[in-house]
């Protein structure tokens, strides 16, 4: 049903690219920009048919700075596949406005350390920002406004400080976890919103899954620099973002945070210490990004080595077809830019572009650079092809009339994507009762979520998708009978495993010195072997470790084995035997009672079952000595012999007892039921209390 559901959903999506189309990320060409000044290139920005181009300069001998020392105005020409940037005159452009000439003049004459640091187009307006300090946020910035066409720019001021303020480098809350959070016994730890379990005491940070502070099971477990540390030393914050919690730990005396996620879904947690400078939410609930990759609560993640410390979520911006996302990261210090696409129906996240600066047009086109090491004139840039075109630019492209464009392209990408995620829980190998009902609610929600899903445009793919719903509804029927069969497995491989350590740990023949230990060991070997295959036949039984038991005891069998021959080559070795047999023949004229005698014949009967085994070994010990053996079995006999003669005294000597005991039992009954029968005369004053009292006697 999963794979027919793939083929239509592909079907889907390939008719939604013929409607619509689809533009993947790709370079279009390579072309460089010539400054009149050696300088380090910091930003660039798309204005209108513009590009502004900032850089920082060493004037030298120079005593002021000119506005052309900072910025430069290019136009991006094309010629077939040749792309050029053609320099600007800033005569007439929106640089020569005298307001900003005179603030201009005074930043650079007032701050000797002033340089450029971003430039950004934000609201209906371009920032330019300048670090006029040694901090990073001591900053002046310019402001213009923008046209509703992007064809003039006006002066505002420069008191833009806070339009040009970072966001929030997370859009979830951290929670801190309490005292209250704390879970005591012998091993306490510190619960997170009841679902996942964290301590880092014993040496250790360890993540589990149940509230079980003795064997809870542990899915995560790393070591903690300082083993002496108790439950509260370390900071523990956490995050609840869909399926997945976030969680972020400080041990006691370390300096660097450590990043866990933990997938509700898939109980794994993985540490991905990325999230600590940046982390930000993907489209519909489909998990998180941070600087260096994202992780889907599927459980699918991925990481890129870009080596680049202090990013945090600048921007986003999302294609006009609603198939792509582009989250922009930036490190302020050094004016780094790594620009991340996120494909909502792959769910998928292309490579990284790590830049110094970009520029994006309303056609979708990318200008980006990496700044030389060195000052220089010339400044290589890439152009781009991307699917981030202006929403204004997209709506003036004709789009054809019919079933698609009546949906319109963002409601299919949405209904594709979720399919998608549909075919991808069908094909994840977690099994859990939270998976499939994850399913099917899933399945359920589709129709929900999109009307069209049930038109035969679709292929019908609504009917797939219900054949799906009613399979999993079948399952979650029976998954509970599997769970309660692979737990009682569980626990059938546990308690034998204690069992197997138990045998090996008490069999060590070197203190023995009865017969009964040698035999009781051979014993508890054949039972538990014995169990061993019982327990083989049960369904999702761990049957590698069964063998592996199997084979040790055989071994252990073997040696006690060997170490009992040694043992009965004595022919003192059968004397615990005889000296009890005799111990219970004296007694037997001492017990004056049925119930004395029971527990006699039982012990008896003990002996009898470990004869019994010995006899049955007898035959594959490896004994070489005929005489030896026949010795051996000499002696069980005798021992047979006398403990037959004891056993039968024991039984005459009961039921000796029982007869005179019956006896005396009987006369006591019947004296008494011949008091009730004068009580019963004595009361029978009328026929009808006659007839009670005879009722009851009966």
């Amino acid at each position: 049903q999963g794979e027919q559901l793939k083929e239509k959903t592909t079907a889907l999506n390939t008719a939604r690219a013929a409607e619509f189309g689809s533009t993947d990320m790709e370079v279009l060409a390579r072309t460089r920009i010539r400054t009149e000044n050696n300088c380090r290139g910091r930003a660039i920005v798309q204005v209108g048919e513009m590009l502004l181009f900032g850089y920082n300069v060493f004037i030298g001998l120079k005593k002021t700075t000119r506005i052309d020392d900072v910025f430069a105005l290019y136009r991006l020409s094309q010629d077939n596949d040749a792309y050029s940037m053609e320099p600007q005159t800033l005569d007439g452009s929106f640089l020569s406005d005298q307001r900003f000439q005179h603030d201009f003049d005074e930043l650079y004459r007032y701050y000797k350390e002033t340089r450029l640091t971003q430039l950004v187009k934000k609201d209906g307006r371009l920032l330019a920002g300048f670090q006029i300090g040694e901090r990073i946020d001591d900053i002046r910035v310019f402001r213009w406004s923008i046209s509703d066409d992007a064809t003039e720019l006006t002066y505002i001021d420069n008191r833009g400080e806070r339009d040009i303020e970072m966001p929030e480098p997370y859009d979830f809350e951290w929670q801190e976890v309490d005292r209250d959070d704390i879970v005591h016994g012998r091993f306490p730890h510190i619960s997170l919103n009841d679902e996942v379990f964290i301590e880092t005491i014993n040496g250790d940070l360890t993540i589990k899954i149940e509230d079980n502070t003795e064997d809870g099971e542990g899915v995560y477990t790393e070591p903690v620099e300082d083993a002496t540390q108790s439950l509260d030393d370390a900071e523990i914050e956490f995050a609840l973002v869909g399926d997945l919690i976030l969680i972020k730990v400080l041990p006691y005396k370390e300096k660097k945070w450590r990043h866990l996620v933990f997938n509700r879904r898939s109980q794994d947690v993985v540490r991905i210490d990325e999230i600590g400078s940046s982390c930000v939410q993907l489209p519909e609930d489909h998990g998180v990004i941070f600087p260096g990759g994202y992780y889907l609560e599927s459980g699918d993640y991925k990481t890129f080595p870009i080596g680049i410390e202090g990013l945090k979520f600048k921007r986003k911006f999302r294609s006009p077809i609603g198939e792509d996302v582009l989250y922009v990261f930036y490190e302020p210090v050094d004016g780094l830019f790594t620009l991340l696409s996120y494909n909502i129906i792959e769910k998928s996240l292309q490579n990284p572009i790590v830049t110094n600066g970009y520029a994006l047009a309303d056609d979708g086109r990318v200008v980006v650079f990496n700044a030389e090491p060195e000052p220089t004139r010339m400044h290589p840039m890439q152009i781009w092809k991307t699917p981030y075109v202006h929403e204004e630019f997209a709506a003036t492209t004709s789009a054809a009339q019919g079933f698609y464009s009546n949906i319109g392209n963002s409601e299919l990408v949405r209904g594709v994507s979720d399919l998608y995620s549909l075919c991808r829980m069908i094909g994840d190998e977690t099994v859990s009762v939270r998976s499939y009902e994850k399913l099917r609610k899933t399945a359920l929600r589709l129709f929900d979520d999109h009307f069209w899903i049930s038109d035969k445009e679709t292929g019908d793919i609504g009917a797939t998708v219900r054949s799906i719903n009613e399979t999993v509804e079948l399952i979650i029927d029976e998954f509970e009978k599997v769970e309660s069969i692979r737990r009682q497995s569980a626990e059938a491989i546990k308690e034998a495993k204690g069992q197997h350590r138990q045998i090996i740990t008490t069999s060590d023949a070197s203190g023995w010195r009865r017969v009964e230990d040698y035999v009781g060991a051979l014993d508890r070997i054949r039972k538990q072997r014995g169990h061993l295959a019982t327990i083989r036949e049960y369904r999702y039984i761990d049957a590698e470790a069964i063998d592996t038991m199997d084979s040790e005891l055989v071994d252990l069998n073997e040696r006690i084995g060997d170490d009992t021959a040694a043992f009965l080559a004595d022919e003192k070795s059968l004397a615990s035997y005889v000296d009890e047999i005799e111990n219970l023949q004296s007694e037997v004229g001492t017990l004056e009672t049925v119930a004395a005698v029971e527990p006699k014949l039982k012990k008896l009967e003990e002996i009898v079952e470990g004869l019994d085994l010995l006899s049955e070994l007898i035959a594959t010990l490896r004994i070489d000595d005929a005489t030896v053996q026949t010795r051996i079995v000499s002696s069980i006999s005798d021992v047979y012999s006398k403990m037959n003669q004891t056993r039968a005294i024991y039984k005459r000597h009961r039921d000796e007892l029982g007869s005179a005991e019956s006896v005396e039992q009987f006369a006591a009954q019947l004296k008494l039921f011949s008091q009730s029968v004068v009580s019963s005369l004595g009361l029978a004053t009328t026929p009808e209390r006659c007839d009670e009292q005879l009722s009851r006697l009966l």
